[in-house]
């Protein structure tokens, strides 16, 4: 049963499947046959990484039918897209590496050598880069997409780890839940660094870049930066370890994961104050909106599905199987 409050605020997927260690033995699969599926045939689509099937799982839009899948490395988990040279890149936790997927193809075509337990990951603006961050080391290692290699690393500091990373024009975030800090780097330094209550998870910026809202994950809230001057404006009561978060201009409202307190909360930005809290979701992770944010779609870590949440009624409208321990979800459209 989902048991839905009027309280305050709110992040996995597929079909099991063998991993290949050779990349161009890679194929995608739906759940009835082997016939390989184009991940274009149906726009937009998630793409939903699961950690214990080493897969992708692509939903369809908006029928929220999983259309295919992809094998991957070793503990896939958070991913990006370059539509326009028809690449994914993933982080795989496992494998010390990243991998290259071909969008037209459906499979994956390299692995690109990383740090100790790639993470999270990040897209620049141009699409000329991309940013990921590992657990285990203090380093943040950029990628040329066009050549697929490492081109640098950006040293955070030998007592670093570098997790969740987020870009806001040129300034990118990257959040340490060692250390309890965000720190803000420019041009591969260290200019700026937020310290926060309790092991930062995701921090992304308000639409204008005001304001730096982060995930204290063992502190249950989400804390509020002016990035002007750095300081604290407000806390906001979320849930037991609040992970992720997504943030609508258009209804002024902010939905957060909160891992450990099995739930969804959906926060007023206006008063700051929790409007609805969805419980009995089994450890909710990471989260993304629909093309016209009317739905929210957040992995169930703790089990092989994704939870659709309507915004307007603040319900849960779907359950969508995927792999097992399904980590980040990302929205592909053209």
């Amino acid at each position: 049963m989902i048991k839905v409050k009027a309280v305050f605020i709110m992040s996995t997927i597929i079909l099991l499947t063998s991993c290949s260690s050779d990349p161009g033995e890679q194929s995608i699969k739906d759940s009835s046959s082997e016939q390989k599926v184009s991940s274009q045939a149906s726009l937009p689509q998630f793409y939903v990484p699961s950690e214990e099937d080493d897969s992708i799982s692509i939903i369809n839009l908006p029928t929220n039918e999983v259309s295919g899948q992809i094998i991957t490395g070793d503990k896939p988990a958070n991913l990006v897209f370059l539509p326009e040279m028809n690449k994914a890149f993933v982080t795989h936790m496992d494998d010390k590496s990243v991998g290259v997927i071909d969008l037209k193809e459906s499979n994956m075509t390299n692995k690109i050598k990383v740090g100790s337990l790639p993470h999270g990951i990040a897209l620049s603006k141009d699409h000329k880069e991309v940013f990921v961050t590992t657990i285990g080391d203090q380093y943040v290692y950029v990628i040329d997409t066009e050549n697929e290699t490492v081109s640098r690393k950006v040293d955070l500091g030998s007592k670093a780890r570098t997790n969740y990373p987020y870009l806001y024009e040129d300034r990118l975030y990257v959040t340490d839940h060692k250390n309890n800090a965000v720190y803000v780097i420019e041009n591969d330094k260290v200019v700026d660094q937020y310290n926060v209550s309790a092991k930062p998870m995701v921090a992304r910026t308000s639409t204008d870049g005001s304001l730096l809202y982060v995930a204290s994950s063992s502190y249950d809230l989400l804390e509020v930066f002016d990035t002007k001057t750095g300081t604290k404006v407000k806390e906001i009561n979320s849930g037991q370890g609040v992970t992720d978060f997504v943030i609508s201009d258009k209804y002024s409202i902010l939905i957060a994961t909160n891992k450990e307190g099995n739930s969804v909360s959906i926060i007023d930005l206006t008063t700051g104050q929790m409007i609805e809290n969805i419980e009995n979701l089994a450890a909710p992770k990471h989260i993304s909106f629909n093309e016209d944010e009317t739905i929210a779609y957040t992995t169930l870590s703790g089990t092989n599905k994704v939870a659709a949440i309507d915004v307007e009624t603040r319900k849960l409208v779907d359950e969508i199987e995927v792999g097992e321990s399904p980590h980040g979800i990302q929205l592909f459209s053209k």
